[in-house]
């Protein structure tokens, strides 16, 4: 048979799934030679797409062609290709195979075939159809696996009338709804589908715009406008002085005639861009939600547990649903197509892909499978030896079961000098703990012989151990709040265990100088000689510091880091239990050095609901690495019980130990049982260690070396409360410290300090400095230590006076609240007291 001059005439005779080689490949006669021509590359607006999709639905003569030409020019955004190549590979990286439903054995045959180029490329196409629509496949040859295919061009195709117009710009098309085509041509998708892309073409038009905008934005504005005055009228004088000018912005040097005046005019403009950033990542995220389900796929800051979940979405759900509907194709249209090109593919062989354990990897397999027998599952040995290629002869021996060294604990009593070996944990792999840092260690060893000289001294004691606590803590305290990410911007549950937390580890380092001191004294005198002489007394304190300083911290630290980022995801996770998922998942980082007793746990799925799983979240010892990640699937949680029980049986010391809790729930990095000693005394002491103990001066003695305070007249108090902008939705001003802590001012606060008696101090002239001493304090002390809270003054320094912003925990408002702004007055010793921490 012979259509528009080609002969596409098909041999009805069968061939075999893999022919000899001598047979000719069958060769498509090229039916649909496409001619190319003019597409539209001008800039897009929302009009052009309102006039493709008319074009497109024209009852009478709808054409594609505008529609899909204005998708391939905007096909070049480069956050739009990353998501559809992110859905693709989701789909793409997933093996596959033909069985016989009825014997359910791989035909390796079509198997073979399946896996060539060709078949790749076709499932590319598949799920392009997804996303841009209806896609229409032409075979080009066929010869045993070898199999050549193209896609038409879709602004080429008219699916609703099965249309293929070679030349755009002429009337004649081929009609490849006739049967005669069947073995040549494919239709992938409905007549009529624009794929999701055409939800988000507003967007990517947007966008587009936006960033053209913003390009003329920075020609513009991005350099200063050069002006030049002159005192002369000689025309050619001024035409040099203009070409000076072009020249100087190139080299930034000239040389001007006597009385020419230069100035560089900087562009006044609003945040450009804050407007066009925001703009721009509104449309991007929309994008990525439509293609991905998500936006943390491919953006910055999200926590690594959040954004698996995101991934599993991807994987678990949307692929999942594109693998579907390959499979329908494949099946339904594909075979039937090979079937008429002689390929020996039967009804009852279909494609599927690979699940379960076909697509799991074999570490993953066999902790799964190792799981099962653990759980007293039987599992067939002749499988395994199948799966795993491992020869087994004979039945399993069982071992003796040793206690594993995992989890390790501190001691149940309070501590009131220093133990022979503390941490019974050490690390030989260095996997397990992150060292600190040079100048960190040398600091606190610093410090410490500093208050060595102060105990011996009998002089400035306080103001050394002052010094110790917060050097100490604030190392610590960098190791939690770089791994504690908050999902709320200023108050919240993670907000108010984040600062709890913090207030924790500057009693632990308390706790851990006073032990320090209690020891130092113990050394200071020998029974049989007296007082050592200071070099004696010296090397004793350092002995028996030197853990303390070394092993001790590094423990400490990475526990810090530890409890950090897993106490943010366990907030955050109670948080999204009803609205995400209110199952986990336990997770090891999975390389040879995971401590038995938690990887029998990894894999475990648990419930947040489950109070007794709760008590095994992460960390389970020093040095833990594992996790709780969100869980999204069909797998079955077990109880707190089942998995207390299986780390008690490979760590005979976890149980009851201080690992045996949740610390986000306690909001504690340190439990009381865990400080070096208690802190009975430590109100009393913070009182005492003012400013003069740490060797600092009284405001009033360097007071004229500082500049004023800069007040701005123009507040008054009709006028000031236009500079308190309120977050959205509350009743408070959010501010931020010189550590990224987060802080509020109420606005019942801020009306009391900017009206009545307030007005005497100038308060509300005061108030637009308030996020400048927060964010640059000359000095910031913890004081008023009551129920395992403190009180924080921030100090800053000027000529004419001293301003201090005062800020306490809001346990209610879970969150820091700025409490008051005041003037120091020369009360030095009750302000500028407690431990100094900046």
């Amino acid at each position: 048979m012979r259509i528009l001059g080609f002969d596409i005439t098909r041999k009805k005779s069968p061939v075999s799934v893999v022919p000899e080689k001598k047979v000719q490949a069958r060769k498509n006669p090229k039916i649909t030679q496409v001619v190319e021509s003019f597409k539209d590359s001008s800039r897009k607006d929302i009009q052009k797409w309102r006039q493709a999709l008319t074009a497109a639905t024209n009852p009478e003569d709808p054409k594609f062609s505008l529609y899909h030409d204005l998708i391939d020019d905007l096909m070049n955004d480069g956050h739009l290709q990353s998501q559809i190549e992110m859905r693709k590979s989701s789909t793409l990286n997933t093996d596959y195979q033909t069985i016989n439903r009825k014997t359910k054995k791989v035909n390796e045959e079509i198997t073979f075939i399946l896996q060539q180029q060709w078949f790749y490329k076709f499932l590319d196409g598949s799920i392009d159809k997804k996303i841009r629509g209806t896609n229409l496949a032409e075979f080009l040859s066929f010869q045993a696996e070898k199999i050549e295919l193209n896609f038409i061009p879709r602004r080429n195709v008219v699916p609703t009338r099965k249309k293929i117009f070679p030349d755009i710009t002429k009337p004649q098309f081929i009609d490849y709804s006739n049967s005669v085509f069947d073995p040549w041509l494919l239709q992938i998708g409905e007549n009529f589908d624009l794929g999701i892309i055409n939800n988000i073409i507003p967007n990517l038009i947007w966008k587009r715009n936006v960033m053209q905008a913003w390009a003329e934005f920075c020609e513009k504005f991005g350099m200063p406008l050069i002006t030049a005055t002159t005192n002369t009228t000689d025309s050619k004088v001024v035409d040099a002085v203009h070409e000076m000018l072009l020249n100087l912005g190139q080299a930034s040097v000239g040389t001007f005639p006597l009385g020419t005046d230069i100035k560089f005019q900087e562009a006044n403009r609003q945040d450009a861009y804050r407007v066009y950033m925001e703009f721009m990542q509104a449309n991007s995220n929309e994008i990525s939600k439509v293609l991905v389900g998500s936006t943390m796929l491919s953006d910055q800051g999200t926590n690594r547990s959040q954004t698996e979940v995101h991934e599993r979405s991807l994987d678990n759900r949307i692929a999942q649903a594109d693998k579907r509907d390959i499979q329908f194709i494949v099946n339904d249209q594909l075979f039937p197509l090979l079937r008429l090109q002689g390929y020996n593919i039967s009804q009852d062989d279909i494609f599927e892909w690979k699940t379960a354990e076909q697509e799991t990897s074999l570490t993953e397999l066999w902790n799964i499978t190792s799981g099962l027998i653990t759980n007293g599952y039987e599992v067939k040995q002749e499988w395994i030896s199948q799966t795993f290629n491992i020869p087994i002869e004979g039945k399993k021996t069982q071992p003796e079961q040793q206690p594993n060294i995992a989890a390790r604990y501190f001691p149940s009593g309070t501590v009131n000098s220093i133990s022979a070996d503390r941490y019974d944990f050490h690390c030989t792999c260095g996997n397990h703990l992150e060292p600190i840092d040079a100048i960190s260690g040398d600091t606190i060893k610093k410090l410490v012989k500093k208050l060595i000289r102060a105990v011996y001294d009998k002089k400035e004691i306080l103001g050394a151990k002052g010094q110790l606590i917060a050097s100490e803590a604030l190392l610590m305290i960098k190791g939690l709040r770089d791994n504690f990410k908050t999902y709320n911007p200023y108050t919240g549950p993670d907000q108010l265990v984040l600062q709890m937390m913090e207030y924790n580890v500057f009693e632990f380092s308390a706790s851990k100088t006073e032990a320090r001191y209690a020891s130092m004294m113990d050394l200071i005198t020998d029974s049989e000689t007296g007082i050592r002489s200071y070099d004696e007394f010296e090397k004793l304190c350092l002995e028996k510091t030197n853990d303390l300083d070394t092993r001790y911290l590094e423990t400490e630290y990475n526990l810090a880091v530890a409890v950090g980022q897993n106490s943010a995801a366990y907030v955050r996770f109670m948080a999204e239990k009803d609205t995400v998922t209110n199952l986990v998942q336990y997770q090891t980082v999975g390389d040879e050095n995971v401590r038995e007793a938690h990887q029998i746990l990894e894999g475990k799925i648990f419930s947040l609901d489950d109070k007794e799983a709760m008590k095994l979240w992460p960390p389970n010892g020093y040095g833990c690495r594992c996790e709780m990640l969100q869980y999204i699937g069909s797998g079955k949680p077990i109880s707190g019980r089942t998995g207390t029980e299986l780390i008690y049986s490979r760590d005979v010391k976890y149980k009851n130990s201080q690992f045996e809790i949740n610390r986000g729930d306690l909001k504690q990095v340190f439990t009381q049982k865990q400080f070096y000693s208690d802190n009975k005394g430590l109100p009393a002491q913070l009182n005492k260690m003012t400013y003069d103990k740490y060797g600092l001066n009284k405001w009033a003695d360097f007071k004229d070396d500082l500049k004023p305070i800069s007040l701005d007249k123009s507040i008054t108090p009709d006028n000031v409360k236009e500079l308190f902008k309120k977050e959205e939705k509350t009743n408070y001003m959010g501010f931020s410290d010189y550590m990224g802590r987060k802080m509020v001012l109420p606005e019942k606060t801020f009306n009391t300090n900017t009206s009545g008696n307030a007005l005497k101090d100038d308060k509300h002239k005061v108030f637009p400095h308030v996020q400048d001493i927060l964010k640059n304090p000359d000095e910031v002390w913890l004081n008023e230590y009551d129920k395992n809270k403190f009180g924080s003054h921030y100090v800053k320094f000027y000529g004419d006076r001293s301003i201090i912003v005062k800020v306490n925990l809001n346990n209610k408002m879970e969150g820091l609240e700025i409490l008051d702004w005041y003037n120091l007055n020369n009360d030095d010793a009750k302000q500028r007291t407690g431990i100094r921490i900046k």
